[in-house]
């Protein structure tokens, strides 16, 4: 009798003589069936004739290890006997080569050559879309329960068959292809309640195991926006991976995932800036001569990586000139398509050369070596995706571009919803005001880029923001001025 499953993964199939894949023709998904018991009784020889010559080789383990163990502790003594060192030194001269040549022996009768000799590459990847499709058609159709079907239930009726964790996961697997994330987590949750511990060393060997099983769940979830499930899906993926399984996606994701968590509350408001007695605003004048005449308004937020925020430092009217410098050039940033920004350059305006001259005020860093000005405009839904502002260099100068010592957000527009200045990995999310700066360090004290200076800007909700960025690279981390003493 044709088993269930085959005749479930036929559904709604034709019975064509001379159909071109397995999955379309009863009679070629019977050929498979034939193939399959042929592949059994080439690994049934084969097995049998590799378990006579690991009898004989467990022959010689066990013979070795009683006559050493009958020996005296110490190997110097125990070879002074010249019927010890006489057998000993015939065992590797003459036996232990011919155990060697044993080992590398090929299996007499041919089974290896035949078991490796057969050919499957007429079974292809469309036969098994096809199969799936019928058995989720199958399933759609007449309304079954996933996890009755999977242990061979079909309307109150209890059948000899059931589908394998493995069998489960590629069903899950093709359905996540399909873009069907919801019945794919499914059938992915039923893969695991199928799972049987008796055959974990085959499926991590056919990389089917938990660990691969749970992966699958994480990213399913991941497509479907469910970011605490996945997360916890990857979590437990990395904690069934075994030595010999490459965890390093899951364990990616997991920690992306983990920031971009704090990063949705930050820009819900959940995350308000710390309240440490240690930070307090204060009046900044140690950046240059002149501030001790005119000193910023500074709101220290972090100590290490340090983030401060300067209040009022941009007027109205640099505000309007770097605007008005940009409107014309703006072009669209490759990632986001919502935002847009253009360069202004260090001579543009006396406005801008002023306004550089107030950066290194507050940062005391030399901008000789940093990039220029970049003002970028974001419209409804324009954001910043969580980055690091920060390239590891090689620490052999001169230092590659990337390397951003210190940011500096000049906030050139107020917005009346959305639009945060997001730091995942410190925890927190703050709203800033037009004519702000917000200022924060990307190395720490040993010239590292600093993870905890990871920063996002969340999605503009209603209104428009302008900003405009500069990044304080290369020779930028030297100042201006030796260190007091």
């Amino acid at each position: 009798m044709m088993n269930l499953w085959c005749s479930i993964f036929l559904l709604g199939m034709t019975n064509a003589m001379d159909s071109k894949y397995y999955a379309t023709s009863t009679r070629e998904m019977a050929s498979l069936l034939q193939i399959e018991d042929e592949l059994i009784e080439n690994m049934r020889d084969y097995a049998k004739e590799l378990q006579l010559k690991v009898d004989k080789m467990r022959i010689f383990q066990k013979e070795w290890i009683t006559r050493r163990a009958l020996g005296h502790p110490d190997p110097t003594t125990y070879v002074a006997n010249p019927l010890v060192s006489f057998p000993l030194m015939r065992r590797m001269y003459a036996d232990a080569p011919k155990l060697l040549n044993l080992a590398r022996r090929e299996m007499k009768g041919g089974a290896l050559q035949k078991l490796l000799s057969r050919d499957l590459t007429g079974i292809s990847a469309q036969d098994l879309k096809m199969a799936a499709n019928g058995l989720i058609r199958f399933q759609g159709v007449y309304g079954l329960n996933e996890s009755e079907m999977a242990n061979g239930k079909l309307y109150d009726k209890q059948y000899n068959s059931r589908l394998s964790a493995a069998d489960c996961l590629a069903l899950g697997t093709h359905l996540e292809d399909q873009q069907k994330g919801k019945l794919a987590c499914k059938w992915l949750r039923i893969s695991i309640d199928q799972y049987e511990k008796s055959l974990d060393p085959v499926n991590r060997l056919l990389k089917t195991g938990r660990s691969q099983i749970y992966e699958k769940l994480g990213l399913t979830l991941l497509s479907m926006h469910d970011l605490p499930a996945s997360q916890a899906a990857f979590k437990k993926s990395i904690e069934w991976a075994s030595k010999d399984d490459n965890s390093d996606l899951a364990s990616h994701l997991k920690d992306n995932l983990a920031h971009m968590l704090v990063h949705l509350d930050n820009c819900r408001g959940k995350n308000p800036t710390p309240k440490n007695s240690a930070l307090r605003c204060r009046y900044f004048t140690e950046g240059s001569l002149f501030l001790r005449l005119a000193p910023l308004k500074l709101e220290q937020l972090n100590v290490e990586p340090f983030i401060g925020l300067f209040h009022d430092v941009i007027s109205t009217a640099e505000q309007e000139d770097l605007i008005n410098l940009t409107k014309s050039r703006l072009e669209h940033k490759q990632v986001d398509l919502s935002s847009v920004e253009a360069e202004v350059a260090v001579n543009a305006s006396d406005h801008v050369v002023r306004i550089h001259q107030r950066i290194e005020d507050m940062t005391g860093l030399n901008l000789a070596a940093s990039e220029p000005l970049t003002v970028s405009n974001s419209g409804i839904g324009g954001q910043d995706f969580i980055h690091l502002d920060c390239k590891q260099p090689e620490f052999v100068e001169p230092f590659i571009p990337e390397y951003h010592t210190a940011t500096v957000m000049l906030f050139l527009s107020d917005v009346q919803m959305g639009g945060y200045a997001s730091f995942p990995d410190l925890g927190f999310g703050l709203r800033t005001n037009r004519g702000s700066a917000l200022v924060w360090h990307n190395i720490d004290n040993s010239g590292n880029c600093d993870i905890r200076s990871l920063q996002a800007t969340c999605p503009v909700l209603l209104g428009t923001q302008w900003v405009a960025r500069k990044w304080i690279s290369g020779s930028g981390q030297w100042r201006r001025k030796p260190c007091r003493k």
